[in-house]
């Protein structure tokens, strides 16, 4: 793994945690993850060998390091929301969704914490439609999701990325209808 897709999955990491979907608890996994991909890195190994029950107190200060050497900035609400759903479009084409509209679904839910992003904005108006006859939903707009240019990030790295966010999906297609 290079530098630039090292960037590319801090990227993630940062922008999931500026719109409150990155836990503490996330960053073990993501460290391994990144060792198994060949990242060499004293930050990367403490995080790996951090338990689950891990605050941020422990990984804040780690992550920060990381930010910091690999020159990952704070996004911007917007950016991160468009970075996010590329992940998730990169995610579904590892592993589809068993609910219909994922993208849509999993990107509504970034509104509430990126407010000016028109992507999670126009997501969140059509989710409220998805699973009744009341108003057609832009079919275009799952596609336009779902063709985001994805990732070029390792499978299992895409994977733990796209967990916290993915888990936002229901298990199984909500009933039709109001």
């Amino acid at each position: 793994m290079d530098q630039e897709a090292l960037a590319t999955a801090l990227g993630v990491a940062r922008s999931a945690e500026l719109l409150s979907n990155w836990r503490p608890r996330d960053w073990p996994a993501l460290a391994v993850e990144l060792l198994l991909a060949g990242i060499d890195d004293l930050e990367v190994a403490e995080l790996a060998g951090l338990s689950a029950s891990v605050t941020g107190w422990e990984t804040d200060p780690l992550a920060a390091s990381l930010y910091d050497k690999h020159g990952v900035p704070l996004p911007d609400p917007d950016q991160a929301v468009t970075l996010l759903a590329r992940l998730l479009a990169t995610d579904l084409r590892l592993r589809p969704a068993t609910v219909t509209a994922p993208m849509i679904r999993m990107v509504a839910g970034l509104a509430v914490a990126a407010p000016e992003s028109g992507l999670a904005t126009q997501c969140s108006y059509s989710e409220e439609y998805l699973d009744c006859d009341c108003v057609p939903v832009d079919p275009g707009l799952e596609a336009k999701l779902e063709n985001l240019t994805p990732l070029t990030l390792p499978d299992g790295l895409v994977q733990v990325l796209a967990r916290p966010l993915r888990s936002t999906l229901p298990r199984s297609q909500p009933p039709h209808g109001h």
